[in-house]
């Protein structure tokens, strides 16, 4: 076998050959290169998986599974358990890394024996490439760790994990579909430090005339049901999780101001999309919407930033 690299780098595919050499040609060109670059195809059915494998014979690095496509979260469980590395990237197969990210990642994980987890800023793209605007991401030990169980604060593609402290968390839950990252990052901060680096090493896709309203409104719910099971967990209402404990918290988020909180959550990250693609009057619609679901202070701040154009460019997508 071969020497034990020093990062292992995940990352799940499923049918995206447009955008898919760009990330693997980033990843390729790291300035750290000491890396084994592992990839599932996750049930491609088009040129995806020839792509890859064209790739693996051009740099040993790859490693590439295929597979019957069983979902994203069980592919990053079975990464996971193939990953060799002391740590563990991130990488999506429609965005792409700054070359240097992982070399500076890693100086500050090397530095910080205690930290678990750190993600980058990053750029977010329109789907043709163009960079819409630079996120603000928070960062700093302490504000992160106060703000996570409110909010998501970081970029999945741009995290990097210890390994130990990856599995012994207990990797991603398979309940949580389209939450399972905000779900770890909580349950890993609980026992560690978590950070992001302030510099833009990763650049984010996002298409914001096509992404679906009832996948963004799923993704909700799961995280008010992430939020709520952390709350729980940290209150000591529960000693272990359970297939049970999520069905009741999945039954409690079909009470009436849960599904208000989620009315108003989902044309909130519908109008900031409408933002990022430039459609302010699509966006003050939505933000409207929001206000009228449950009024409060971010809808209000949103909709007259949509009416008045003030600072439509940078616009959180994920707060």
């Amino acid at each position: 076998m071969d020497k034990k690299p020093i990062l292992s780098v995940i990352m799940p595919v499923r049918n995206d050959p447009r955008f898919l050499g760009r990330a693997v040609e980033s990843i390729l060109g790291q300035t750290m290169g000491d890396f084994e670059f592992l990839i599932v195809n996750d049930g491609s059915t088009d040129e995806t998986g020839s792509i890859l494998d064209q790739y693996a014979t051009q740099d040993r690095r790859i490693q590439v599974f295929h597979q019957e496509n069983i979902g994203l979260t069980k592919s990053l469980n079975r990464l996971a358990h193939l990953a060799r590395g002391s740590f563990i990237a991130r990488q999506d197969s429609d965005d792409y890394s700054h070359a240097e990210r992982f070399e500076r990642q890693l100086v500050v994980m090397k530095s910080n024996r205690q930290l678990g987890l750190l993600g980058t800023n990053c750029y977010i793209l329109s789907q043709e490439g163009k960079v819409i605007c630079c996120e603000r991401i928070t960062t700093g030990e302490k504000r992160i760790a106060k703000r996570l169980p409110r909010r998501n604060c970081f970029v999945h593609g741009s995290v990097m994990f210890r390994s130990e402290v990856f599995r012994e968390t207990g990797l991603y839950y398979e309940e949580y579909r389209y939450a399972e990252d905000y779900d770890l990052f909580l349950r890993i901060s609980e026992e560690y430090a978590v950070d992001n680096i302030a510099e833009a090493l990763y650049y984010y896709r996002i298409n914001p005339a096509s992404i679906s309203v009832q996948r963004s409104r799923e993704q909700l719910r799961m995280a008010m049901i992430v939020r709520e099971a952390c709350r729980m967990r940290r209150a000591g209402e529960f000693e272990a999780w359970t297939p049970q404990i999520f069905e009741a918290l999945n039954k409690k988020m079909d009470g009436f101001w849960a599904q208000r909180r989620l009315d108003s959550d989902t044309a909130l990250a519908r109008g900031r999309n409408l933002m990022l693609g430039g459609d302010r009057r699509g966006a003050a619609h939505a933000f409207l919407l929001a206000s009228l679901a449950i009024p409060n202070p971010k809808a209000f701040f949103h909709l007259l930033r949509a009416l008045t154009g003030v600072g439509h460019g940078s616009v959180n997508v994920f707060e």
